[in-house]
Order: structure tokens, then sequence, then C-alpha cells
């Protein structure tokens, strides 16, 4: 077909193309000859010159150049390399672990030249596959633009891809036909063998997940289910050509007659071969078939498995089941709560470290709602750089802003907001990401295979043998997702304003994140709190203060600095649910210090906040001692009894008290400062 095509010509367009067929030019020998009749070519003046040219042309198709041709021709256009090579013509498609270039492998490659099929396992050498590539004028893939070449380039980078390339996703939307490619070949009445129809797109992953753990049969079902794909799209060429000839009129000088699906190939079993002919051998995998990653290996730096994370599945309502779990080191603990009632008392009541919960718990930055009729929905959206993030990467995730999603970020950020009020650290993570990351199926795809994948990872409890939802093993994920994040094995994806999305990362180095030391200190007015903070800062830590941010605002503001007005505007930002924001300021004061005090906790949320922050890096000293001795001390300072009344009673100091249940540490400072020292001198044993 190329003999007859114009459009690799400099200058010519489909329109100009088609005007030479109605004048019967149909083949590049009679280009010079028609010059002077009335026909308008790019070329040069000279007849030389156009002869010279249109050989260059012929000499390329004579010698099989298709490269030379795929360089002159739009991408849309190389259907005619691949119908005037068609012996020479390869299809292609690739099976892998799921979506994501950045988290998943191909398992296998599958292609047919002819009537031959071949096909690439994971762990094979691509020799052959390669030597079949670079026989190829052209490639012919459906989505594969997209998916399969960058796949197979990541995985194979020295894999000899011809340039010309047919994405039959492309071409089947020129003619109408929109659609996956099950879909599309349903559209045009083509069927498969019904043990292949049963396997959909999502079930793939899944035969080579049973294969890794011992079922052979698997991995020949996914040869036959990806040799049904690769067959599919020989008929939708077909189809596709025949629909694009009737809709753009190509006469039939031009159109071609050749039918790839004429050459239908079969699978040739090793097992059924003879005469020494070489077929498509079923061997026991040989890789990894352990974890990337074990729960043990998480915890491998603790004298002991002492941490407890609760995993929260939230759904959009409380008529909706959530799943719940509580992961007490490597045991899980599952139930079905509904309402935020349920949900709150039974985090509470186990006491956890850390909160885990599968919901978005902020939403896109400029936005001050979650309903569609927030005035900044079209400027900023319904995405947070979180999604976007996951997104690119291939991971398939829901803006948290969409209608569907709108109730259960609402409910989300309410619950994480009360949970935080009370001190607990609340992070926020989903557990179909760490379920990709991870190599375990998700439960859309197989509820008894991500049982076993959790228990592969070494999670213990009743779902092993017991029939739980799937909302139950979401929340399990979510819980070890809590671990990866308290075990420093994690990737936090957005900012600060909008918060951060907790995902695992099983390459990055757990040691810059343990190796923070951050000691925070709460108490009551003068019970020590700042004399404590002032000596660890002599041991070498940086010291910081909650007042010195509300000191700066103050200055911004021109007001003078005093214990009153440090009070009311630290009372204003609590009330107005800034106290996070707060705690971000005085961090990001030492941003890269791997030490620090921070003095004067105040509220629960401090804690929470704290801990969501620098993990178990982060120890919280609450310093007591007896009001007779605190308001000596105050007024040794230059201040009255009644200003020491005052003091104690603001609104802002009524939180304190709770701190003393959240702390790490309590000191009773009612003795001298020596004596204070040598108990902080024990916590900087502890601490390091």
């Amino acid at each position: 077909m190329l003999k007859s095509s114009f459009l690799h010509f400099d200058g010519i367009g489909p329109k100009r193309e088609r005007g030479f067929w109605r004048a019967e030019v149909f083949s590049w020998d009679k280009l010079p000859s028609e010059i002077n009749k009335q026909l308008k070519f790019p070329f040069a003046d000279d007849s030389q010159s156009n002869y010279a040219l249109i050989q260059e042309y012929i000499d390329a198709l004579d010698q099989g150049d298709a490269e030379f041709f795929a360089q002159k021709l739009k991408r849309r256009e190389h259907y005619r390399i691949a119908l005037t090579y068609p012996s020479e013509t390869m299809f292609l498609d690739i099976e892998t672990t799921g979506l994501s270039r950045y988290y998943n492998e191909i398992t296998l490659i599958g292609w047919s030249i002819g009537d031959k099929y071949k096909v690439l396992i994971n762990g094979d050498p691509p020799g052959t596959f390669y030597e079949d590539l670079a026989k190829s004028k052209a490639i012919v893939t459906f989505n594969g633009i997209i998916f399969d070449v960058p796949f197979i380039l990541d995985t194979y980078p020295e894999a000899p891809i011809p340039l010309a390339h047919v994405d039959l996703r492309f071409l089947c939307k020129r003619v109408g036909l929109s659609g996956g490619q099950k879909e599309i070949e349903s559209k045009i009445g083509r069927s498969r063998a019904v043990q292949i129809s049963e396997i959909k797109g999502e079930a793939a992953p899944l035969l080579w997940y049973r294969y890794r753990h011992g079922d052979e049969s698997s991995l020949r079902n996914l040869i036959e289910y990806n040799h049904a794909d690769i067959e599919g799209m020989k008929r939708i060429f077909d189809v596709a050509i025949k629909r694009l000839w009737e809709d753009e009129k190509i006469p039939p000088a031009v159109s071609s007659k050749y039918k790839f699906s004429n050459n239908e190939s079969i699978i040739c079993w090793d097992s059924e071969i003879n005469l020494g002919k070489q077929g498509i051998s079923i061997q026991p995998y040989n890789g990894q078939t352990e974890p990337q990653i074990h729960i043990n290996d998480l915890y491998s730096h603790l004298e002991k498995y002492d941490l407890k994370v609760v995993g929260i599945d939230l759904s959009g309502g409380e008529k909706r089941p959530s799943g719940w779990c509580v992961l007490d080191g490597v045991n899980a603990v599952t139930e079905i709560l509904h309402t935020d009632t349920e949900i709150l008392n039974a985090t509470e009541a186990v006491r956890p470290q850390l909160v885990s919960i599968d919901s978005p718990l902020s939403i896109p930055e400029g936005r001050i709602s979650v309903d569609d009729d927030d005035p900044g929905r079209k400027e900023f959206g319904i995405m947070r750089r979180c999604e976007r993030t996951l997104k690119k990467r291939g991971v398939n995730v829901y803006p948290s802003l969409i209608p569907s999603m709108q109730k259960l970020t609402e409910r989300g950020i309410r619950l994480a907001t009360i949970l935080r009020s009370k001190g607990f650290p609340v992070i926020e993570s989903y557990p179909g990401a760490a379920q990709d990351i991870m190599d375990i199926p998700r439960k859309r795809a197989s509820m008894d295979l991500l049982a076993f994948g959790l228990h592969d990872f070494g999670i213990r409890g009743a779902f092993v043998n017991e029939k739980v939802t799937h909302d139950e093993l979401d929340a399990i994920t979510s819980a070890v997702v809590g671990s990866f994040f308290w075990t420093g094995k994690f990737e936090a994806l957005g900012d600060e304003v909008e918060e951060y999305l907790i995902i695992p990362d099983l390459n990055v180095n757990p040691e810059i994140w343990r190796s923070k030391k951050v000691i925070g200190i709460s108490g009551m007015i003068a019970a020590g709190k700042t004399t404590a903070g002032k000596y660890l800062e002599q041991k070498g830590f940086n010291y910081g203060r909650y007042s010195h941010i509300l000191e700066k605002m103050l200055k911004e503001t021109k007001k003078k600095i005093t214990r009153k007005n440090l009070q009311s505007i630290g009372q204003i930002i609590n009330r107005e649910n800034n106290q996070r924001w707060l705690g971000y300021q005085l961090v990001k004061a030492f941003e890269g210090k791997d030490t620090l005090i921070v003095d004067g906790l105040r509220h629960p949320e401090d804690h929470s906040f704290l801990v969501e922050t620098f993990g178990p890096g982060f120890r919280h000293v609450y310093i007591e001692a007896n009001e007779e001795i605190r308001s000596s001390r105050y007024i040794n300072n230059g201040h009255s009894i009644d200003e020491f009344a005052n003091a104690t009673k603001h609104q802002v100091e009524k939180n304190i008290g709770l701190l003393k249940n959240l702390a790490h540490k309590i000191i009773t400072n009612n003795s001298s400062k020596s004596s204070l020292k040598e108990i902080l001198d024990e916590i900087l044993l502890e601490v390091r």
C-alpha cells in the first residue's frame, strides 16, 4: 500500500492525496509524468530532482526500510506500513501484575507474526523476543503507546521496538469503535472460547499470583488469555481497516485486501511438539515466592512488638458498614461498625499509638467545603496533589471530591479531627495503593487471595480461617500501612497544606526516620518546663517553643508581648482549628534538624501532631509540681499571686491536664533543679 500512498511526501495532506487517486495516480512511478497535468506537486522544478526524490522512496521500499516511512508518516497512518509488510508485522500484548509501571512488573509478553505465536515469561531470557522484534517492520497493539511499549522499555530497555506502531485503540476510535478491547470484540461479533471469555482483565494478575504460589495451570490459563487478546487484535485490525476504507472512500486500486485474521495462530505447547520442534513449556516458578517484605522485617529493630495500630476502612455514611481493625503487633482483630460513636468508642478502648483511616482527610488547597457549590470548585478542582501523584504512577484512585466521595471525605475529616482532639495521632491511608505496592491482590480481584497475601506478609488473626468482609480486610491493610509508617518504611504524598497520604515504600532507608529524636514538654504553669527545655538545649538539642511563633505573630500586629496576649492569640488559633498550622510553623523553623525540644504543648492536638510528624522518634514528657510550689516559683519570677491565679485559669490552659494521660514520661518536679536534671539525664539515656 505504501507505493500508492503520498502522505509521506512533504507538503501533501489527505485532501491532495485523494486528488491524486481521483486522477488515477496510484503509484509514485507516475508522479513525474503528471506534474504538468494541472496537478500541483511540492517537488523541484527540474524533472531530474523529481526522479531522484522518487527513486529514494522506491529504494527504501525495495530495501524494506519501514523506519524510513515511519519517520515520514504520521503515526495514525502507520497502518499502511503494516499492510505493506503483513508477514513482518508483529501483534504484541503484555500481561502485568497491575497497571502501574511504578510499582508493577511484566509477567509475560505474547506476540504473533503470521501464524506463529510465542511468549516470553518473566524470568526467561529475552533473546527470541529481541530477534523477532528486530525482524519486524511494524507492531500492532491495543493501547500499547500508553501501556505496553513503555512497560516493555522499562523492563527491557534494549528491546528493538520498531518505529512503526499501529495502536488499535486510536485506530478504532477513528472509525467509531470505542471502549476496551473486549468491548470492541463484542461489538464486531467476535466471541472467545468459554473458558477464556470468563477471564476478565483484572483477573490476569491473579493467574500469575497463583502460578507464583505453585499453581502451574494458572500460567497456562494466562498464556491462553494473552493469545486470545492477540488473535482478537487481528480481527479488530481487519474490521477497523475495512471501515476506514469505507469512511474515507479509499479506491479499490489502493486499498489492501489482506486480512490478518486469516493467519490465525495456535499455541504450540511443548508437550504437543514432535521432531524436536520447540513449543511453550510450563515450568515451576523459580523466582521469589515469599513477599518482598515481611512484617518481621519492619519490626526487626524493635525489642518487642509493642506497636498497636487501629485501621479503619471508612464508609461514607453511618448506615453503611465500616471495617475496623486493631493490629496489636502481628495480631489483627476486626469488627464491622457503623456509627461514628461506635468507631470512636472502639478506638479509644484499645488506646492505639496510631490510627490509620482509609478516607481522604483533607480537601484540595483553595477549597473550603466538600460540596459542589463551593465557590472554589471550578478554580481548585476536586483532586489533591497526592491523588494526582498516584494517578501519574498508574495507581487507580478516586478524586476526594467527586460526588460519590464527598460524604466520605467529610466524615473522614470529622472523625480525624475528633480523634486528634483526644490526642490520637491519625494518618490517611489507601489500602488499594498499599496492596499494589506490597504485590497483594486487591479485594475486587480476589478476597481469598487478599487474605492469603496479608497472612503471607505475617499478619495473624481469625481472618485467616474465618470468612470476613472486604471492609475488614481493607481495615487490616490500613493498619498495616500504620506499621510501615511507624517503622519508617513509608512515603508521604502531599504537603502540609493538603496534609499527607501515607503509602508503603519498600526501598526507602528507614534509618533517616528512626534517627530523629524529639522531646515535647508539657505541664502546668511554673512546673519547670522551660527549665527542663533549656537544660536539654545545653545537652545538644535544638530548642523551640510554641510561644515563639505566637510572639512573632504579635510582633507582626504590633501588639505587646505579654502572657495575657500570648494566651489570647493561642486561644484564637485553637478555637479556629489552626492548632496543626501552629505545629507546622514550629517544626518548619527547625527543618533538617534531627534533635528538637518542643516546649509548651497545651492541647492533645499538639501531641497527636508531633507523633504524626516524628513517629516513634517523639517522646512526650509531662512535668508536674504541687500548686503551692508552682505559685511560689511564679511569684519569685516577679508576678503576683492574683496573676498566677488568672494565668492558670485562662481558657488556653484548660487542656493541659489532659496531656498527662498522653505523655510517655511523667516527671514530678517538687524539688531542686539538680534533681530535675538528674531525671532528664535518665530520659536522655532512654532517647539516645
